[in-house]
């Protein structure tokens, strides 16, 4: 068998159960929407929060809402968009140092 046809065992085929270009599309469609309101929702409540004092709460309720929305931020950074970015160009480009963080 050519090596080129000898599928990765860390491929988008593996890796999400994708078999087809349709399922990849609409994975890819859907974390898109999940990166983008993450970021969108997340930096309005951390603007609202430090910049307008929007929120009437009390000041640790207020802290937590904020530490929230910045794990929440980390989160789509570091494990969402590498994902998005994996399934649009169908292979992994961010090398081995990242692969296994």
């Amino acid at each position: 068998i050519p090596q080129a046809m000898v599928e990765s065992p860390l491929s988008n085929r593996t890796e999400f159960g994708l078999h087809n270009d349709a399922l990849r599309y609409t994975w890819t469609a859907y974390n898109i929407f999940v990166l983008l309101s993450s970021l969108i929702g997340d930096t309005t409540i951390l603007v609202a929060s430090i910049k307008y004092r929007a929120f009437e709460l009390h000041k640790f309720i207020v802290v937590i809402i904020q530490h929230i929305a910045v794990c929440d931020l980390m989160v789509s950074l570091v494990s969402v968009f590498p994902r998005v970015v994996s399934l649009v160009t169908n292979e992994w480009v961010f090398g081995d140092t990242l692969l296994y963080l």
